[in-house]
């Protein structure tokens, strides 16, 4: 399994974990059981780098048995061709193995007797290209570059009151993370902000990128339904011009990023008070909140403010969805910490208005974003897709 090793998988009735043995499960039903899914061999190939056949996926960390040989996730067609047997599976079966596990993450799937909605594309693709925007069609494209044959999810959510709470103390001037090489705002920032906080500001600017490209809005003087709201802290806790914002393109909304460098010191109690403040003054009841509260450091844990603005945001009509993010370094306690404390109030607001949609809020939680790559994907998480998790029998070798 790619999961941890606590991590189950149920298929007909039997329940599965790492290293147990697939002796309850015919081989002729193994299959059929997992509907999309892969299979799983030891890599062929001499490195890593020169694993690039496209019927397979290389897999990029141990796993048993044998952790210590590489191993990759193969195609139902590569696996039967590898064992030298006939696929013993109807074709209509084996058309739907060969594509594409990811599903769609809209919330409109997971009710009761809904069928997922999967990538319509093949097992294993690169991702596919980003079309130009279209409010009106039937099918789109994921951050993840995975194509899904129903809505956007985005178009169905409610607007969010985005709030972005920046650490911008000292330590983010470090220059071991920089602005992702390649991008068009890396021209802008890295002149300017060849470092930690720079490669922050690149994230937000993928974020915004996104955001806009998902709901084809252009920019200039026309209204998106999301609002954009910045505040930096170090030492204090200072607001942006850019607070409850409209109507910039995420091009203005970096250029006024760039006019903030690094101070010292790290206050999350005062961040998360103006948070609060800014949350207050311009709640919306069309907008549900969401505060992305990023650092690379520790400070003491504000568990009375982390309470006070996750149950005011319940008492003005809807939770907080609150998303920590430790950049530079893992496992920050404080943050898991905040997180927590946000998921304890969403998870016992009992008296959740009935009419507010599943898909208007979105769960908290707390991510490792260690290098740039992994803080635009977590910035960037919002949209992307799901995938059941991969497990698979292997032979032993003797």
């Amino acid at each position: 399994m790619d999961g941890d090793d606590g991590d189950i998988i149920e298929l007909q009735g039997h329940k599965f974990a790492m290293t147990d043995t697939g002796a309850p499960m015919l081989c002729s039903l193994f299959c059929t059981a997992q509907g999309r899914h892969t299979h799983i061999d030891f890599c062929r190939a001499l490195s890593a780098g020169e694993c690039g056949d496209p019927e397979v996926s290389h897999i990029t960390v141990p796993i048993q048995p044998n952790p210590e040989r590489a191993k990759d996730w193969v195609t139902h067609a590569l696996h039967w061709q590898r064992l030298g047997f006939k696929d013993p599976y109807p074709a209509v079966e084996q058309a739907d193995f060969a594509k594409c596990d990811a599903m769609c993450s809209g919330a409109e799937h997971k009710e009761a007797g809904q069928q997922p909605s999967f990538c319509t594309l093949h097992m294993f693709h690169p991702p596919h290209p980003m079309p130009a925007p279209d409010p009106s069609a039937q099918e789109y494209v994921s951050n993840d570059g995975h194509n899904y044959a129903c809505r956007n999810p985005a178009l169905l959510h409610q607007a969010f009151h985005i709030i972005f709470v920046i650490d911008r103390s000292t330590s983010m001037s470090s220059a071991d993370r920089t602005p992702s090489p390649g991008t068009p705002s890396t021209t802008f920032i890295a002149p300017i902000l060849n470092n930690r906080l720079g490669a922050v500001y690149a994230a937000l600017h993928s974020f915004w990128m996104a955001r806009q490209a998902t709901i084809g809005h252009s920019g200039g003087t026309d209204t998106r339904r999301d609002a954009y709201s910045v505040l930096l802290y170090h030492a204090l806790a200072t607001p942006t011009s850019i607070i409850n914002d409209f109507t910039r393109t995420p091009d203005q909304l970096l250029q006024e990023l760039l006019l903030h460098t690094t101070r010292r010191g790290t206050n999350f109690k005062a961040a998360l008070m103006l948070a609060q403040s800014m949350m207050e003054t311009h709640w919306s009841t069309e907008r549900s909140p969401v505060l992305i509260f990023l650092s690379d450091g520790e400070c003491q844990i504000p568990e009375t403010e982390m309470y006070d603005i996750s149950r005011r945001a319940v008492t003005l009509g809807k939770p907080l969805s609150f998303h920590a993010v430790s950049f530079g370094r893992s496992n920050s306690p404080c943050l898991r910490r905040m997180a927590q404390i946000a998921t304890e109030i969403e998870t016992s607001d009992v008296h959740r208005n009935p009419f507010i949609p599943s898909a208007a809020h979105i769960p908290s939680g707390y991510t490792d974003a260690m290098d740039t790559i992994r803080l635009t994907e977590a910035f960037l998480g919002f949209a992307e897709s799901m995938r059941k998790p991969r497990a698979s029998l292997m032979r032993r070798p003797i």
